[in-house]
């Protein structure tokens, strides 16, 4: 066997041969208005297509959109983004070469020349995060390969955003033009200028023998755009159907140069004004992009869903080129199956959750702070009985798991806002009538929400990707694994439900305790996991939330020996850990992994920018975010309780030992959440969650039975 696998492994494969890459630009079009129109319809079809998540390190303008591009990794433009220019134009009375030279005292050899990339690598050095202006230009022009660019976005003003694409760190593109010789007059056009298609044709022909990659700009889409708005109906349908047509004349003779091995890449970062579209678009035609299939990438790891600074990788990889650990995107492959009608469900799907991501959240969040205060007021007060903020509190508990199952997706917001509501209401009602008792009502919501979301992470995360509570495609924050909310609720039902259960059958708490160790124990690994959770923050939480729970419920004295064991056990699973991701290729890892793998070949310097982003994140959370306020209002509760009513928290303690231990884990995660994530106080506020509801319900409870003349004295 062991002969066999070597000879396997030795055995030759046929090389891959390296193909040129062509980008074209259609910027300002939308998956909409593409795929329906006639002269594009079929280019759609001979490829792959996928959406385009266009999050930058500022706005969603080409000014930022091109430089991330470039990049691979989300970066900002400026003003001066725009400004290229091909060597012998000139630029304020100034030749472009010689401005050229006196900005960046760099001798030009490009054919293309941008002069605003000193402001930019400038203003990206703020970012904490890695990201190096030009990155994809450097890279090929260090390994042998020559890069092009055609055409322009000219409309009252020079509009050359696009070279920052595939422009050196320096500025400089080796081929193409950029010029207004790309244009020629037409009056029907907006600004009077239109692409001119056989010229643009003809340059290609020049330069496509010795580039190995592309990039040709249409830019009569983002002047049509630009000037829609003065533009009656009828002549701007007129000029749009005429663009297309160009563009579709412009393929036609391009796809019959390509070799199979070349790609070609029709790109849209930016939906029309009118569209507002929270997507671009991309469509990959070649052989490594099957007709009719669905693109995605190791940044995604969601079919008909990839990133802008996917685009780099993609090139290097088409090109036999290793991508840089600066470049945080990944090589886009295709896969499944789908069309454009297939991606515009999925726009339409994802842009119902954003719509009611932010009331949503935000509604609840707000009774959340209303109903704990409310019921902490009522402790002292009396003012009604305190059953009427029982099922109140319950439903606190009961939202975020029928967030994960409710196909709120399929719905409008206002519907979805509507059917919410309904279902909460409803099974808090069934919940009263049918589970007697707290304690059983605590072990049944937690063990439901922490099964349902440990069921969900082993079948790919197919429900938390269309929650509201889940990730936000829109934003690029997450795309896949474990995010903090629902791992705060992991980590919080999971405790709740297990103490729940142990308290209520303390006869078999041995066999109890080992049944939830070894539950702990796969939650940690499923959370850490490359292919589960993908959450490393989240492990250490989960792990320090679980092991304050087993030591308190076992009764487990703290001594050396034990504090010893601990620690012990957290390097092991942190090792191990990243040794997992390590040995995974690099479209795999976690963000874990590529922390790590940058900090070996960056040194320090990538901790530093890791710490001061997540504190960032945090302190900018903690001022803004309603996530906040709730979290400060459990923290002012529990603080409340600890005081007042005298003895409260003690008799709880003393009734309740195994759920007083959970509780404490619940705390203790809380606060690990709080750091050891980037929007950590939102993690720590599902996690106190369900410490802090059951705390309030069991304290009112147990204050509606004390004795008349001890509430006096209180």
């Amino acid at each position: 066997m062991v002969v066999f696998l070597i000879l396997l492994w030795l055995s030759p494969v046929d090389a891959q041969p390296l193909g040129k890459v062509v980008v074209v630009s259609i910027n300002r079009t939308s998956l909409f208005q593409a795929a329906a129109d006639k002269s594009m319809a079929p280019w759609f079809a001979r490829g792959s297509v996928g959406l385009l998540n266009i999050s930058t390190a500022a706005r969603p303008l080409p000014a930022h959109l091109y430089v991330t591009m470039g990049a691979g990794s989300r970066a900002v433009g400026a003003d001066s983004a725009r400004l290229a220019f091909t060597a012998d134009e000139r630029h304020n009375g100034t030749v472009a070469r010689e401005a050229f030279l006196r900005r960046t005292a760099v001798t030009p050899e490009g054919k293309i020349l941008h002069l605003g990339m000193p402001e930019i690598n400038r203003l990206n050095q703020a970012l904490r995060h890695p990201v190096q202006p030009g990155l994809l230009g450097d890279m090929l022009r260090l390994n042998g390969r020559v890069a092009a660019v055609i055409g322009n976005a000219d409309g009252l003003l020079v509009s050359r955003e696009a070279v920052t694409f595939l422009a050196d760190g320096s500025g400089q593109v080796p081929l193409g033009d950029v010029s207004r010789q790309m244009l020629k007059r037409d009056n029907a056009f907006p600004f009077g200028w239109r692409t001119d298609r056989e010229r643009v044709w003809s340059f290609f022909r020049e330069v496509f023998e010795e580039a190995d990659v592309v990039l040709v700009e249409w830019g009569d889409f983002s002047r049509l755009d630009e000037y829609r708005p003065s533009m009656a109906p009828a002549p701007a349908l007129a000029r749009e159907q005429e663009i297309f047509q160009d563009l579709s004349w412009f393929l036609e003779r391009v796809f019959a140069q390509l070799s199979p091995a070349d790609v070609l890449l029709l790109v849209s970062p930016v939906s029309p004004a009118g569209e507002r579209g929270r997507f671009g678009y991309m469509v990959a035609i070649g052989e490594p992009f099957p007709p009719g299939t669905l693109l995605y990438s190791g940044t995604t790891r969601r079919l008909g869903l990839v990133a802008i600074t996917d685009l780099a990788p993609t090139i290097l990889a088409q090109q036999g080129l290793i991508r840089p650990m600066a470049m945080l995107g990944m090589p886009i492959s295709a896969g499944g199956s789908g069309d454009p009608s297939a991606l515009l469900e999925m726009q339409t799907e994802i842009g119902r959750i954003f719509q009611l991501r932010v009331p949503l959240l935000r509604g609840y969040v707000f009774l959340q702070i209303v109903i704990v205060l409310g019921a902490l007021i009522n402790l002292f007060a009396r003012l009604v009985s305190f059953s009427w903020f029982e099922p109140l509190l319950l439903a606190l508990l009961t939202v975020p798991p029928l967030l994960l199952i409710l196909p709120l997706q399929l719905l409008s917001p206002e519907a979805g806002f509507v059917l919410a509501s309904f279902t909460v209401v409803i099974t808090v009602a069934l919940l009263q009538k049918l589970v007697k008792g707290q304690l059983f009502q605590f072990a049944l919501v937690g063990l439901f929400t922490s099964a349902l979301i440990v069921a969900d992470l082993l079948r790919g995360a197919e429900l938390m990707k269309v929650s509201v509570l889940g990730y936000d495609p829109v934003s690029g924050a997450r795309y896949y694994g474990l995010g903090n909310e629902y791992m705060g609720v992991l980590v919080g039902s999971s405790v709740l439900g297990f103490a729940a259960i142990i308290t209520l059958w303390p006869r078999f708490k041995r066999l109890l305790l080992v049944l939830t160790g070894v539950y702990f124990l796969g939650g940690v690994l499923l959370i850490v996991a490359p292919g589960g959770g993908a959450n490393f923050g989240g492990m250490v939480t989960a792990l320090t939330a679980y092991l304050v729970t087993l030591v308190l419920l076992g009764q487990i004295r703290s001594s050396w020996f034990s504090v010893a064991v601990v620690l012990l056990l957290l390097i092991a699973i942190s090792v191990s850990a990243l040794f997992i991701n390590l040995r995974l290729p690099q479209t795999e890892q976690s963000h874990l992994g590529r922390t790590v793998t940058l900090f070996q070949q960056a040194g320090w310097q990538v901790l530093q920018d890791v710490v001061s982003r997540k504190a960032e994140m945090n302190s900018r959370l903690f001022r803004y975010s309603l996530w906040s306020r709730a979290f400060l209002v459990f923290l002012v509760m529990l603080a409340v309780l600890f005081y007042r009513p005298r003895g409260i928290l003690q008799d709880m303690q003393r009734q309740f030992p195994q759920l007083s231990a959970g509780f404490w884990g619940i705390i203790v995660g809380s606060a690990a959440a709080f750091l050891f994530n980037d929007s950590g106080v939102v993690a720590a506020a599902t996690t106190l969650l369900y410490a802090g509801v059951p705390i309030i319900l069991l304290a009112g409870r147990n204050v509606g039975q004390m004795p008349v003349n001890r509430q006096n004295q209180q």
